[in-house]
């Protein structure tokens, strides 16, 4: 595989892990009120997110080439900015805003909750 077609598939694939990782965050956050068991819930997901990722850049960096990984990561670092603002602009109780001046309030005095 030349190179430019190397890196092209790590990157894509970078961006896949990104992808299945902040869909299974996401859904796993979503699901928390309504769990009997949050904590498992959240143990379960990272431990699945977790292996999965690494379980992809594991087989990138089988491949010896650096350049690979930084792709990947590139990949990954990009659906997860872009990610985290489609969720924020989709879903206001992602933000705290003008729109919760309680919430904001204690984080502009430093006061916890």
């Amino acid at each position: 595989m030349n190179d430019s077609l190397g890196i092209t598939f790590a990157f894509l694939a970078g961006l896949a892990a990104g992808m299945f990782f902040l869909w299974s965050l996401w859904s796993s956050v979503r699901r928390l009120p309504n769990s009997q068991n949050p904590a498992l819930l959240m143990l379960t997901g990272f431990l699945v997110r977790m292996t999965v990722v690494l379980g992809v850049l594991g087989g990138l960096a089988m491949r010896g080439d650096w350049r690979w990984l930084v792709a990947a990561a590139i990949g990954f670092a990009l659906i997860r900015t872009v990610g985290v603002r489609v969720i924020a602009q989709r879903d206001l109780s992602f933000q705290l805003g003008e729109n919760n001046p309680s919430q904001t309030g204690n984080l502009r005095h430093g006061r916890a909750g």
